[in-house]
């Protein structure tokens, strides 16, 4: 007997994170685990998300460590941009004005069509920067909508998932649109997740999961504290992951779309942490068909949710 490995499925979302094909329902090695959609991921991140615009950028720059935990003898040099604020969505009630942060060497956030942005001078060490993430130079006039997260260090925010969503991108009224139902299910989960659409309630679901798994505000070398999310939020989203099915019934309707499963969901409620364990699949030996590891998890966690479900507590990440 063996157990089917979390982290296994976890690795699967990173490497594919959003491929899903109509004649592959089931997969021999790995489970269909779709990464969180831009929005959900970078609302979720943000401690505030406006839409406005640049107005200056400061003359003086500031000399702040790049990321919590990095080396206090290596600074970065950070440029501060002031942002008007046109609309806040999320947590910037009353302010007008933000002092938006970036790495001085930082490039611009796109180059004009048909340039090359020119390679760096040979033997130059770049400043330190954290794994993974991009950064972009913030210029006057530039309009958008913008996910800001406090600087750990400096009194000013950065930007949070790389660059804002600028108003001249032909998508922007559509993706602005799904920005404010992410916001909309952050501030108030209960009718979200009561929403008539099940497709509906299921990116609500995105959003607000989302948020409550990603630690915030914590300090380097301080584990985060946790608490049982509202009853009626529980409630509410074990209701949604018993109608959902574990694989997507369809296609995504776009690049970075998503169509609504239980499996996309199931590992932002930690099941570990609410008495799931891992279902046991049979030895396999020479000659044996291939295990469908969909089916197992599906028949797993249909019966979870039926015998625990109104014994479960989602928990989620507070700050101190």
């Amino acid at each position: 007997m063996r157990t089917l490995s979390c982290f296994g499925v976890a690795l699967a979302a990173i490497a594919f994170p959003t491929q899903q094909s109509s004649a592959q329902p089931k997969l021999e090695k790995s489970m269909v685990m779709v990464a969180t959609p831009a929005p959900a991921a970078r609302v979720a991140n943000a401690d505030a998300v406006v839409v406005g615009k640049v107005t200056e950028i400061e003359a003086d720059p500031v000399e702040v460590t790049a990321y919590p935990g990095a080396p206090k003898d290596q600074k970065t040099s950070y440029k501060v941009a002031v942002l008007k604020i046109d609309e806040a969505m999320l947590g910037a009630s009353g302010l007008t004005r933000f002092r938006v942060g970036f790495p001085a060497d930082a490039p611009a956030a796109e180059a004009p069509a048909g340039d090359t942005p020119p390679a760096p001078p040979v033997g130059r060490v770049g400043r330190l920067r954290r794994p993974g993430v991009q950064v972009v130079a913030l210029t006057p006039g530039m309009e958008g909508c913008f996910f800001l997260t406090r600087h750990h260090e400096g009194d000013f925010y950065v930007l949070t998932g790389g660059p804002p969503v600028l108003a001249k991108a032909d998508n922007y009224a559509k993706e602005l649109d799904q920005i404010k139902k992410m916001v909309k299910a952050i501030d108030d989960p209960v009718a979200a997740l009561k929403a008539k659409e099940l497709t509906d309630r299921f990116r609500a679901a995105q959003a607000i999961l989302t948020r409550y798994q990603t630690p915030r505000g914590s300090k380097p070398g301080q584990p985060p504290a946790r608490e049982p999310i509202p009853d009626e939020e529980t409630k509410l989203v074990v209701a949604l992951l018993k109608d959902l099915p574990w694989v997507p019934k369809d296609l995504p309707a776009g690049p970075g779309a998503q169509s609504p499963s239980r499996s996309a969901l199931w590992y932002q409620i930690n099941p570990a942490e609410i008495g799931f364990k891992q279902p046991a699949v049979p030895a396999q030996k020479a000659g044996d068909p291939p295990v469908d590891f969909n089916k197992v998890m599906d028949e797993a966690t249909t019966k979870f949710l039926t015998d625990k479900g109104d014994k479960i507590k989602i928990k989620r990440y507070v700050s101190k």
